[in-house]
């Protein structure tokens, strides 16, 4: 870990995210810089008066955001130099653009920001941000310290299991410290043994240094319902996802489930971006199983 990216737009949830990412930075000696990006769109055809055009106006903008980053920047208090980075690119283009050219290990965001960054994580945006950092993103909702994350939930896909996404875990729990409880949701059409699942997964999970970890089934319809529920449940310090651009948990990411876990599960959500080439690790508890779907299983609640 020696470069972090925090994108800023100087609200309160920025605040907690660059404590957060110093925190971090300050335990690695990483370098840390923070990004605020100024971006205006208009018509071509857009009259401006006669003393402003749309370069001037920018500049001006761009002068007052970078005097509002030293001021936002005075407000902490590290023994690391903060950098910081003011350009006019549209907030998803500058943190890809910032990631795939200065090689950042980690970006930190901040959600539900007043304005700018309420939008990266929003809808398709958080997906964009996710797709084109080829880093790890952990997403801070609140106030959260590195020392408070004891417990890690990271959901998986039997189906999707990558050897890559397996490294980064082991390197998350690495930094936190903190034990993995990996879960599967199995849902209606799922035919798998859970004890041969479980099994061949744990000793998956081992061979990649994942040492303090536990292996959790829960049934549910929706793979979303249930893993919010269950984090509620157990009252994990941070959730870890990955997502891709083909299937499986790359659906988890879309729609409701991005916008309830990054918006409104209140705790810190990491997210990696698989490789879509990178082949999934074959287990024979699931390539070799059959049976029949478990609807009976699942019984349907009702309120009164």
């Amino acid at each position: 870990m020696k470069k972090i990216l925090v994108p800023v737009d100087f609200s309160e949830v920025s605040g907690h995210a660059t404590r957060f990412a110093i925190e971090i930075a300050e335990k690695n000696d990483a370098e840390i810089t923070l990004l605020n990006s100024v971006h205006f769109d208009y018509f071509t055809d857009y009259q401006f008066t006669s003393f402003t055009t749309a370069k001037s106006m920018m500049d001006e903008v761009k002068d007052a955001m970078e005097e509002k980053m030293e001021k936002f920047k005075n407000t902490f208090k590290s023994r690391l130099k903060l950098k910081s980075v003011v350009n006019q690119l549209s907030l998803v283009e500058s943190v890809k653009n910032m990631v795939n050219e200065e090689g950042f290990d980690l970006v930190v965001v901040g959600t539900k920001g007043a304005s700018g960054i309420s939008e990266v994580l929003v809808g398709s945006n958080t997906e964009k941000v996710v797709r084109h950092a080829p880093c790890p993103v952990i997403s801070v909702p609140s106030a959260a310290t590195v020392d408070s994350i004891k417990r890690i939930l990271v959901p998986i896909d039997i189906r999707e299991i990558k050897a890559s996404y397996l490294t980064k875990v082991a390197a998350l729990q690495k930094q936190f410290g903190a034990r993995i409880e990996f879960l599967w949701v199995k849902t209606p059409h799922n035919i798998e043994n859970e004890e041969k699942v479980s099994k061949e997964l744990s000793t998956l999970i081992e061979e990649y240094d994942i040492a303090n970890f536990e292996f959790t089934i829960i049934k549910n319809v929706f793979p979303s319902d249930g893993i919010l529920w269950h984090a509620d449940e157990t009252n994990a310090d941070m959730i870890a996802m990955a997502t891709h651009a083909r299937r499986g948990i790359s659906h988890w990411l879309s729609g409701s489930l991005t916008e309830d876990t990054v918006n409104h599960i209140k705790k810190p959500v990491w997210t990696f971006k698989m490789d879509k080439k990178e082949k999934s690790i074959r287990l024979s508890s699931v390539e070799n199983a059959h049976g029949k779907p478990e609807y009976k299983k699942i019984e349907v609640l009702t309120v009164d």
